[in-house]
């Protein structure tokens, strides 16, 4: 159960290549199986490297389990997240979400938007030969995600200005809960307080001009619709924010490092996007959302991604009653079971989704439904449509029109969330006579 107070987790936290298990887990899942009892974030905690048991919790949420993140990280992300909220409250935040995404993905408009900004971004690399693709890519999801959200335009100061509190948010989302000046998580409380701040002041502006209903965008469709305090208005914005900018950008920039290491795969989505683009693209025309239901390579790629890199690593919760549940522990040993015994009595599960997606046993199509990037159950990951429309729309663009390789020295690391160790730095070089090149 490791030491008083911090119990395991500093070694639990540890960071590690993201496209491993990490040496925490890989230990004890030998010593222990896949299933073993910890004592992480303050709290004694049963940790499940089991696709099967991992599913049972998942898919029990409200039930027999339920969300219950470390009290330290509500101070960050706001009482009404959808990451701490539970029955009702959740259920209509949630709502709110998947309705606008639901509407968002396969807009015209919407699209139109992601591939200008990503032509414009491919533009502003011409006469560069070397990026530093992560922190690229973030600017390119959260510009998307304020113009579609709050209607902010790429090049006003508000959008620096976001663009700057969410990089201190995020480094202080999953340290250390030591709140003293200069500290990540102190840091990321006051980033948090900053970001409510703006959004509010927005709100305010929209309701004094009345424009509540002319912009069209995320915050538009609250004002208008829903009956919402401003304090969960400000949660639900922030929340989709967070998803849209943070998770994506990562999973970009995991996509363009793998490809980087596989050049025949690359080779594939090569052709398979020029021939799209000669097929069916008049020189100059824009994608649409027949085009992206045609890309099934990438599509495929994209959840391979997910699979190695692993954005999420972990979900924290906990037992709503006392649970008995028969769990088999020993891949050597089939017949042999263990009787798992959750007390609702400060007892937690962390779901570890890494361990599932390293099981050699389960991994032959990359379509598998034991690939969980997005979580399951009820909490489901909203915006998972979204995103990979995102990505694949810019990174059409990306094969068609650019060469990169990566540095020897930079890899993608779990802190646990993704960071690379040198920021994806790119040395990058256009292709000539480029076949999906699209002026601005």
């Amino acid at each position: 159960m490791g030491w008083p107070l911090f119990g395991e987790t500093l070694g639990f936290l540890k960071p590690h290549r993201s496209n491993s298990m990490g040496s925490f887990l890989q230990e004890h899942c030998s010593r222990y199986g896949r299933v073993f009892k910890s004592h992480l974030f303050g709290s004694p905690t049963i940790v499940s490297c089991d696709h099967e048991l991992n599913m049972v919790v998942l898919q029990n949420e409200e039930k027999l389990f339920q969300v219950s993140y470390p009290k330290a990280m509500h101070g960050i992300l706001g009482k009404f997240s959808l990451l701490i909220v539970s029955g009702d409250v959740h259920k209509k935040l949630r709502n709110i979400g998947v309705s606008f995404i639901t509407s968002s993905k396969s807009n015209p408009q919407f699209l139109d938007c992601v591939e200008k900004m990503t032509i414009s971004m491919m533009n502003s690399w011409k006469n560069c030969k070397e990026i530093g693709f992560y922190k690229e890519v973030k600017k390119f999801t959260l510009n998307l995600m304020v113009k579609h959200l709050l209607s902010i335009e790429a090049e006003e100061p508000l959008a620096f200005k976001i663009l700057e509190d969410f990089l201190t948010y995020m480094k202080g989302f999953v340290s250390l809960p030591v709140y003293l000046p200069g500290t990540p998580y102190a840091s990321a409380v006051k980033a948090r307080a900053r970001l409510s701040a703006t959004v509010r002041e927005i709100i305010k502006e929209r309701r004094k001009e009345q424009l509540g209903l002319v912009k069209g965008d995320f915050l538009d469709a609250i004002l208008s619709k829903e009956n919402l305090s401003d304090e969960k208005t400000v949660s639900i914005v922030l929340d989709m924010l967070l998803a849209g900018y943070e998770t994506t950008a990562t999973l970009m920039a995991l996509i363009v490092y793998f490809l980087s290491l596989y050049p025949n795969v690359l080779e594939h989505l090569k052709q398979e996007h020029n021939a799209n683009r000669n097929k069916n693209k008049e020189n100059g025309e824009l994608l649409n959302w027949k085009d992206y239901q045609k890309w099934n390579s990438l599509a495929m790629f994209i959840y391979e991604s997910m699979r190695c890199g692993n954005v999420v690593k972990f979900v924290h919760r906990v037992a709503l009653q006392d649970v008995n549940l028969k769990v088999n522990n020993d891949n050597l040993h089939p017949s042999l079971y263990m009787i798992l015994i959750f007390h609702s009595l400060g007892w937690k599960i962390l779901p570890v989704l890494t361990a599932v997606h390293f099981d050699p046993s389960l991994h032959e199509n990359p379509m598998d439904k034991k690939v969980m990037p997005f979580g399951g159950g009820p909490r489901l990951c909203p915006g998972a449509d979204l995103a990979k429309v995102e990505i694949a729309f810019f990174l059409h663009h990306l094969v068609l029109n650019y060469r990169w390789k990566t540095m020897a020295d930079d890899f993608p690391l779990a802190y646990p969330y993704v960071e690379f160790r040198r920021g994806l730095l790119l040395e990058i070089e256009p292709i000539q006579a480029k076949a999906g090149k699209i002026e601005t």
